[in-house]
């Protein structure tokens, strides 16, 4: 495999099935790493919110909220104030569970990108020092996108895709808030379609697995325990872990490969300044392992007289 200039290896550009074959590749391939790193997120951040939940209800009905009988609800609440806190806690939970998550992702997908053997640790202590900035990205953009999709659906969804690689370029690049919002537009923009379909296909594939895996495991829970007790709440949590283990890694995968993918489009972006803004640090894998720079992302230096 020839390299770039500074010895980095090319990046070449991928269409539809390159991105997610790619993405999908670089999952399986750091299955493990993935995984954990989710796990040491999600499970303790999941179990207090079920914590919350069983407190601030008097009945939570998981066959109910799972859409199993007639009340959608899911929950019978004796102190209405308890309730809507609970709820609002569990709400904020749920977003900081996914933005570390994602951004532990996020980082192994990054290494993996370089050759390197991602682990869990680098990748949780990455997001631990990001989440600030990350939570304040996504504050922004929800203000923004919030009115927009109030006003029309359509403007919401454009700016949605629009913005969808704020956090590859905050994480990777050091832009903030609203820097890495206008980063994010700038990439995206004249490439919106490609980038709305390979998200749209991706969501329908995590989608799809998802709602397999919460369908058994609540099926389970309401065939072994009564629907409104502990066990079959504890067991729907399980459920959403284990979707959250699976989809997580996929969708930051998919999110990163596109992101490079841009870059490469527009900047002629390489590995070296991907190691440069992550910092070189993490054992490099053999060239002959999966986790080598051997994804059908990386090929030669392109000749710029062909117009490629």
């Amino acid at each position: 495999m020839e390299a770039a200039s500074g010895g980095a290896p090319r990046l070449r550009p991928l269409d539809l099935g390159g991105t997610l074959d790619t993405a999908l590749k670089i999952v399986t391939s750091n299955a493990r790493t993935l995984v954990l790193a989710v796990l040491v997120v999600v499970v303790p951040l999941e179990v207090l919110s079920l914590v919350i939940a069983e407190s601030t209800t008097r009945v939570y009905d998981v066959a109910s909220g799972f859409g199993l009988t007639g009340d959608r609800s899911g929950a019978v609440y004796a102190d209405e104030g308890a309730y809507a806190a609970g709820q609002v806690a569990i709400g904020i939970l749920g977003v900081l569970t996914a933005l570390l998550s994602t951004v532990a992702c996020f980082k192994a997908v990054a290494d993996a990108y370089l050759g390197r053997v991602p682990t869990p640790g680098d990748s949780l202590r990455f997001a631990a020092r990001r989440l600030p900035a990350a939570l304040w990205m996504t504050i922004i953009m929800v203000i923004i996108l919030i009115p927009a999709f109030f006003a029309l659906v359509v403007p919401g969804i454009w700016l949605a895709v629009a913005f969808s690689m704020g956090l590859p370029a905050l994480l990777t690049e050091d832009e903030r808030g609203f820097g890495a919002l206008s980063r994010s537009y700038q990439l995206v923009k004249g490439h919106w379609w490609r980038v709305f379909v390979t998200l749209l296909v991706a969501y329908i594939l995590v989608t799809v697995v998802q709602a397999i895996v919460t369908a058994v495991l609540v099926a389970l829970a309401t065939s072994v325990f009564d629907s409104s007790s502990f066990g079959a709440h504890a067991l729907a949590t399980v459920a959403r872990i284990v979707g959250l283990a699976i989809t997580t890694p996929v969708l930051s995968a998919v999110t990163a490969v596109l992101y490079f993918d841009l870059r490469v489009r527009k900047e002629a972006f390489s590995l070296e300044l991907l190691a440069d803004r992550l910092g070189d640090t993490g054992p490099m894998a053999p060239t002959t392992t999966p986790a080598a720079p051997l994804y059908h992302g990386f090929a030669p230096p392109v000749d710029p007289t062909r117009g490629e």
